[in-house]
């Protein structure tokens, strides 16, 4: 453990599994936090179905498989709860209760600990309980109404390639935990968190909601940053896609004094449609250049024209970075034994 991250010494005992929950105990791993993964005997995180997926966010962590079903595995886990300082859990409403590992089950153990439920609908509401997936978490905040393009009058909606609620469920487990570790440091009290991924796809949605109570347009049909405008907007190169994104007047003087057209300057919020003749024009102009060549020259320009990279190129290019350096998940209950004992020599 690294002792200078600015979470070392702090104990997170992690039952969440697939994406949103792991996820965040990654992140807080990457800040030094000591993740106790624990698993069911008999199979461990669905994610290990999925190996890259699996190593992916569950790197930097410990393995404790128990058998949740049975008494003993239950006291096993009661007594990591006991000398945690964080619990993460992401079953739906009443599974943890059933184990007798909810929050009020546990707080007389551990009156300092911080108890974080993560789920799509939260613990209350008519949703609560029922199962989802990132599809339906974006559906029921307005996101997919918002994500894709318009084709006239028809409207032409589009799932994204990352599982934005997921991921944004980790976010949110990160920004509760440290807020309630903060207060805890003030008070000495620890906390319960319900984290939704519905709750963070809603804060998402501020700006849309302004326009939507203001009149405003807020579907593909008509917004400046969902492409609807030549100025934003994705662009087919000879040999692949670049970005604008010269919404201000600065950047779009210098991309229309770059590529020699000065009489566009006036046109930047003009529709990204086929009946628009600055669209056309623009669209055969980035088809007469590769891709590379057209970054080169939004580089020099300064105007916000960028190659759409692909994931292969991405790795490479970003290949320090935390999220794609190379190693492994634990293997199922690699860690169970020491922990397993330690926890119930400190609980006699």
């Amino acid at each position: 453990m690294d002792g200078t991250k600015p979470l070392a010494g702090l104990r997170i005992v992690d039952f969440s599994r697939l994406l949103p929950g792991p996820f965040g105990t990654w992140r807080l791993a990457q800040l030094g936090a000591e993740v106790l993964k624990v698993e069911d005997v008999r199979g461990g995180d669905p994610m290990r179905l999925f190996g890259p997926l699996y190593d992916a966010v569950n790197r930097g962590k410990q393995s404790v498989a128990l058998d949740l079903r049975e008494e003993t595995g239950r006291r096993q886990a009661l007594a990591l709860i006991r000398a945690a300082d964080v619990c993460i859990e992401s079953y739906r409403p009443g599974v943890m209760k059933a184990m007798g590992l909810d929050e009020p089950s546990v707080r007389q153990l551990n009156p300092r600990l911080i108890y974080c439920s993560v789920t799509g609908y939260g613990q209350k509401g008519s949703w609560a309980e029922l199962a989802g997936h990132d599809i339906n978490y974006l559906s029921v905040t307005g996101v997919t109404a918002v994500t894709g393009v318009a084709v006239g009058d028809e409207e032409h909606l589009a799932v994204p390639g990352i599982t934005v609620a997921d991921y944004a469920g980790g976010v949110a487990l990160v920004e509760a935990v440290l807020a309630a570790l903060w207060r805890r440091e003030r008070t000495g009290e620890g906390a319960y968190l319900d984290v939704a991924m519905q709750d963070m796809l809603l804060s998402f949605q501020a700006v849309n909601g302004a326009l939507a109570r203001a009149g405003l347009p807020t579907g593909p049909e008509k917004q400046e940053l969902n492409g609807g405008v030549v100025c934003y907007h994705l662009y087919r190169a000879k040999d692949g896609w670049v970005s604008l994104g010269a919404l201000e007047q600065k950047f779009w003087d210098r991309f229309c004094q770059g590529v020699g057209r000065p009489q566009w300057r006036d046109k930047s919020r003009s529709s990204a449609s086929p009946d628009n003749p600055v669209y056309r024009e623009m669209v055969e102009l980035f088809r007469s250049r590769p891709r590379d060549e057209w970054a080169t020259l939004g580089e020099q320009w300064d105007c916000c024209l960028m190659p759409v990279l692909t994931v292969p190129e991405v790795v490479e290019r970003f290949s320090d970075h935390p999220a794609f350096r190379q190693g492994r998940g634990p293997a199922l209950g690699e860690h169970s034994w020491p922990w397993v004992r330690e926890a119930l020599a400190s609980a006699d």
